[in-house]
C-alpha cells in the first residue's frame, strides 16, 4: 500500500518585474504548472485530478511588488536529489519567475507559512523632501501608531502601524528603504504604508521587492527562512 509522498523539496524563486502584477492565485498556477510539466513523478493532490501535483506555498507577496523569496513545496512519489529536481525545474524559467534553489526538507514539516515570522522590503523611491533618517528615527521611537486598515471588500480594521516594524534602515544616496516587518495574521501591514506613514505623504514607488522571509527563535532573533 503506498503510504504517501517520498520526497519533498523546496523550490525558492525570484518573481521579477514583468510577474509584479500577479495575484497569489496565478502565481501559484504557473508553479503548479511547472511542477506538473518537469518530469518528476510528483504526489498528486487531493483535488484537481492525477495532473496536479501536491504541493505547499509561501505567504502571499503583494501585488506591485517582486520578490527574491517565493517558495513551493513539492511533493515527490519517490527519492529524489535536490541537485536532480533543481535540474528538471530550472529549464522552465522564464521572465517572470526564476527557480534560485531546491532543497530536500522533511515530508512531514511545518508549512512555510507556518514557520514564517517575519519579511524584508527593499522599497525604491522618490521620497518628500525633508525625508532623512531623523524622520525614521522618530517613527522607531514611538510606541504605537494607531491605523485604520481597509480591505479590497471595504471591512475597517484598526491595528498598530509600528508594532510590526522590527528593523528599519535608510541609505539617501540611492534613495532605498529597508524594512524588517513581522508577519502575524491580523496585524500584517504592506511596507508601502508603512513608508508612507514615515513619510508623513506617500512617496512615488518605483521599486518594491520582498528581499527575505525570516523565522524567529526562542530568544526572538531572526533567522533567514
Amino acid at each position: 500500500m503506498n503510504e504517501g509522498p517520498k520526497s519533498r523539496i523546496r523550490l525558492k524563486f525570484a518573481r521579477l518585474k514583468p510577474a509584479e502584477n500577479f495575484t497569489h492565485l496565478e502565481q501559484i498556477k504557473t508553479f503548479r504548472a511547472r511542477a506538473a510539466a518537469c518530469g518528476l513523478k510528483f504526489w498528486p493532490a487531493k483535488t484537481g485530478g492525477p495532473s496536479a501535483p501536491k504541493m505547499a506555498f509561501g505567504p502571499a507577496v503583494s501585488v506591485g511588488h517582486e520578490s527574491l523569496c517565493e517558495y513551493a513545496d513539492l511533493y515527490l512519489e519517490e527519492f529524489v536529489r535536490e541537485e536532480a529536481a533543481f535540474e528538471k525545474i530550472q529549464p522552465l524559467d522564464d521572465a517572470n519567475f526564476r527557480l534560485l534553489s531546491a532543497r530536500r526538507i522533511p515530508v512531514f514539516f511545518p508549512s512555510i507559512e507556518a514557520a514564517v515570522n517575519a519579511a524584508e522590503y527593499f522599497l525604491e523611491a522618490g521620497f518628500p523632501a525633508g525625508f532623512s533618517q531623523a524622520s525614521l528615527d522618530a517613527f522607531m521611537a514611538l510606541k504605537s501608531l494607531p491605523y485604520e486598515k481597509v480591505k479590497a471588500s471595504g471591512e475597517r480594521k484598526a491595528i498598530d502601524a509600528r508594532t510590526p516594524l522590527l528593523a528599519a534602515s535608510w541609505d539617501p544616496d540611492s534613495s532605498l528603504l529597508k524594512l524588517t516587518l513581522r508577519l502575524e495574521p491580523g496585524k500584517t501591514i504592506k511596507p508601502e504604508t508603512v513608508a508612507e506613514l514615515i513619510a508623513g505623504e506617500r512617496p512615488a514607488f518605483r521599486r518594491i521587492v520582498r528581499k527575505e522571509l525570516y523565522w524567529m527563535d526562542s530568544q526572538g532573533k531572526l533567522e533567514v527562512f
